[in-house]
């Protein structure tokens, strides 16, 4: 009896390769999201972290040492002076979280590009699959007709054997 092969079988495995090697790409670019999301949180925490520093800073920056110490011009102007630091450092960490954004944003804009192709293969997967099945529907019709029609001739001969016979 014969055996159904499909022709396009070797096109149907690497369709699915890559569909596969489509998933994994996935995966390794939302995981690389996830990281560079984690990063940018921890960016805006230090961010509200020194934000908060300043303003107990700008708070503190005229309260006396002790009850009738008073405060020496030198250190208004350190603490001052360091409130500034704070400001500094406040404008960098900022600009950090500025461009982790525009990080984040690629890495969304890979994440969608991965799921197109990953969409894509599997439609191509799909569109493989059920012409194979198709395919092999066909087949198995063509091979049942042939034998119908062997069954078929197989009687027409029996039947003129006995009629000979007869």
């Amino acid at each position: 009896m014969a055996q159904f092969t499909y022709r396009l079988q070797r096109l149907l495995e690497q369709k699915e390769e890559a569909r596969k090697e489509a998933e994994r790409e996935l995966t390794r670019q939302e995981n690389e999201l996830e990281a560079q999301r984690a990063v940018l949180r921890s960016l805006q925490q230090r961010e509200r972290e020194l934000g908060e520093r300043r303003e107990h800073m700008r708070r503190e920056l005229l309260k006396q040492p002790g009850e009738g110490v008073a405060l020496a011009a030198s250190e208004v102007t350190k603490r001052s002076e360091d409130v500034k630091v704070v400001g500094l450092q406040i404008e960098d960490a900022k600009k950090d979280v500025s461009s982790r954004r525009i990080v984040v944003e690629q890495c969304e804009t890979r994440v969608q590009q991965a799921k197109r192709r990953v969409e894509e293969a599997r439609r191509e997967v799909e569109v493989l699959t059920k012409h194979r099945t198709k395919q092999e529907e066909r087949f198995q019709r063509a091979l049942q007709a042939q034998e119908e029609l062997a069954l078929d001739e197989i009687g027409n001969v029996l039947h003129a054997v006995r009629r000979r016979t007869l």
